[in-house]
């Protein structure tokens, strides 16, 4: 059976160009002449052309979507096959299952992407889900008459190695400092000291620049910020990156200007540079209190802490204890015998042991608590710092742990909660613009290959670390260094150790395992010589970052530098076979060498290319020949035979080694 074209087309709505287009575009093939298809391909037909005008007008419509949706929900949003969404994100890099969950900002990506309008229903998923920006809205908000007052947290920031965690150390009249590779705090680390009947909670985080993140984490969660300054080296850049923090946060800062006690201490001159970086002192008038102090020989410590406590007096701090807790999670680890660890700062209500938690997509039970000294204790109250055994997984630092009534109300909140895509493991092509990162949108562009194949040289990297907090600071850092020349890709990142999973995934994406103050499991080593994966352990990130950086260098490609050296003018062919020619002319500009490079031109056409093997003047082989002399050259290499008038261009080449800049 078949069916007239032009009836095809009334039924459709097509012109006759219309329909032509629209066969070519489905692929049916019709002869010349041919006025009937038959009705299998009128039904493609029909069908396709039905389909894109469905499209077109769900594309005209504002598409609503939850804040989490599955692949197989999102299809049936659009009014599309499952198998085009999953094939969207396969080409953004995003291998998933038709019922893996993604967070809006994605799925409106792909929906942008498609053609598609979209906007957020937000009110399910925020009434179950607690982000920092919600949590601090609720303790604004929280009724006064039920607050009492709390530890007030302090926040020790400063440029590496200017004494931060020896000055906690001397505080707390133990030895923290030596225990840290290279002696430098690689995590943020929080502590407790009592000081004429009051407590106070501190937190000590990393000076090394990799580590700002997690700086800057630490000063939104502090109520006073000391900012450590060395009195014999003053402001460096971390100073005034740990200044911005603290400022941006809007909390009270307290200088303290470490070693005091050395005999290259010069006082004044840190004082006037922390005056430069925007800060006036009380002693200038201003309303930033300062301290001299010494972790070597205890000078000014008293003076710290009783200065923490006055401005504490003016800032005070309260929280409602009689709640269910809400804390923020300032590091996580996986113990190899006893779970996941993860160290907390409650900030309102108490946490007691046998309480039922969610945090992120993680739920768990509070079986044991540990105060900053290791010692077990069955509360913890606002303002106090603990340690959290117990949760089912390893949460990511800066997530929200809240207290829920019940086992099953704390996983449903967790399934209810998506994490935005990790930016290690975000497609390559989504470029956001200022307008669009307000939105809370981006758009994907699709590349070509050759464009692609244009683009940075790629290091794929599986990393490993002991923490959460050091494994989010590495990976910012690494994939930081990318530049247009060389980019970081990295394929895997987790806690715990490096397990032979690491080696088979490094395998598959020839990848480089990197792995920070983790063990390699038994018998991985063995496996990774068989597969030929690299894998390297570093207990200082600043061997990490260099590796990193070496690994990079060796990526980017050369550069090239010609040097023009002059042109000659071809006044005669005296001999000319396919990869050589021998031809004689007068130096215009410049000058002949012997070994130079040529470009064989006629007018605007490039006639070949090639190296000059001979060069002889007055028939006596030379090295060069300058400007207004004639001489002839034998040529090697490949191009259009030359005749009189040509022109020989002569350069050099320097290839020179690049660095990621």
């Amino acid at each position: 059976m078949s069916m007239k074209l032009q009836d095809l087309a009334s039924e459709l709505r097509l012109s006759e160009p219309e329909l032509v287009q629209t066969l070519a575009t489905v692929g049916i093939k019709v002869p010349t002449g041919v006025k009937r298809i038959p009705d299998k391909d009128a039904g493609r037909l029909r069908a396709f052309v039905n389909d894109q005008r469905r499209r077109s007008a769900k594309k005209q419509e504002m598409v609503t979507l939850p804040s989490v949706v599955t692949v197989r929900e999102l299809a049936e949003k659009l009014a599309l096959p499952v198998g085009e969404i999953i094939g969207v994100l396969l080409k953004n890099g995003l291998p998933v299952t038709l019922n893996e969950q993604i967070d809006y900002e994605t799925a409106a990506i792909i929906a942008s992407d498609l053609g598609y309008q979209t906007n957020e229903n937000v009110a399910a998923t925020e009434e179950s889900t607690l982000t920092p920006e919600k949590l601090w809205e609720i303790l604004k908000k929280e009724e006064p008459e039920r607050r009492r007052p709390r530890p007030p947290v302090v926040v020790i920031m400063g440029h590496v190695d200017h004494g931060k965690t020896s000055l906690l150390d001397a505080i707390r009249k133990t030895s923290v400092a030596s225990t840290e590779a290279g002696g430098i705090t690689q995590r943020v680390t929080s502590y407790q000291v009592k000081t004429k009947g009051k407590l106070i909670t501190f937190i000590d985080t990393p000076g090394h620049e990799v580590f700002e993140f997690m700086r800057k984490r630490s000063a939104t969660i502090g109520d006073i910020a000391i900012l450590v300054v060395a009195a014999d080296e003053g402001v460096k850049e971390q100073t005034t990156e740990a200044l911005r923090h603290a400022q941006e946060a809007e909390i009270p800062i307290v200088v303290a200007f470490t070693k005091a006690d050395k005999p290259e201490t010069n006082l004044e001159r840190a004082k006037r540079q922390i005056g430069d970086a925007g800060l006036t002192l009380e002693e200038w008038g201003g309303t930033t209190p300062a301290v001299a102090v010494s972790a070597k020989t205890g000078t000014g410590l008293d003076t710290l802490l009783e200065t923490i406590l006055a401005v504490n007096t003016v800032h005070p701090t309260a929280a409602i204890p009689d709640r269910p807790a809400l804390a923020s999670v300032l590091e996580a680890h996986r113990d190899p015998q006893i779970g996941p660890l993860a160290t907390v700062l409650v900030h309102t209500g108490t946490l007691n042991v046998g309480d039922h938690l969610v945090v992120g997509q993680t739920t768990g039970t509070v079986r044991k608590l540990l105060d900053f000294t290791g010692t077990a204790t069955a509360t913890a109250g606002p303002g106090t710092p603990v340690t959290v055994i117990g949760l089912d997984g390893v949460p990511v630092a800066g997530d929200i742990i809240q207290a829920v009534e019940g086992r099953s109300a704390a996983r449903e909140k967790a399934r209810l909660t998506v994490r935005s895509l990790p930016q290690a493991l975000a497609p390559k092509s989504i470029k956001r613009t200022k307008e669009e990162r307000e939105r809370g949108r981006a758009r994907v562009e699709h590349k070509p290959r050759e464009e692609e194949e244009k683009g940075p040289k790629i290091l794929p990297l599986v990393l490993k670390a002991e923490s959460q907090g050091s494994l989010e600071a590495i990976r910012n850092t690494v994939l930081a260094m990318s530049t247009e020349l060389a980019a970081v890709r990295v394929i895997r990142a987790d806690v715990g150790s490096i397990t032979d999973s690491d080696v088979r995934t490094a395998e598959a994406a020839d990848a480089v395992i990197l792995g920070f103050t983790v063990p390699v499991a038994p018998g991985v080593q063995k496996l990774a010589d068989t597969a030929d994966v690299a894998v390297r352990t570093f207990d200082i990130i600043y061997n990490l970052t260099e590796d990193v950086r070496t690994r990079l260098e060796r990526l980017v490609p050369p550069e090239v530098i010609r040097t023009d050296m002059g042109t000659l003018l071809v006044l005669k062919v005296f001999f000319s076979i396919r990869g050589r020619q021998i031809v004689g002319g007068r130096v215009q500009n410049g000058h002949a060498q012997k070994g130079a490079k040529v470009d064989m031109l006629r007018g605007d056409e490039h006639l070949g290319a090639g190296t000059v093997l001979e060069l002889q003047e007055n028939k006596v082989p030379v090295d060069e020949v300058r400007a207004g002399r004639e001489c002839g050259l034998t040529i090697t290499g490949e191009g259009k035979k030359m005749k009189e008038g040509d022109v020989v261009r002569f350069y050099t080449e320097e290839v020179r080694k690049r660095g990621l800049q």
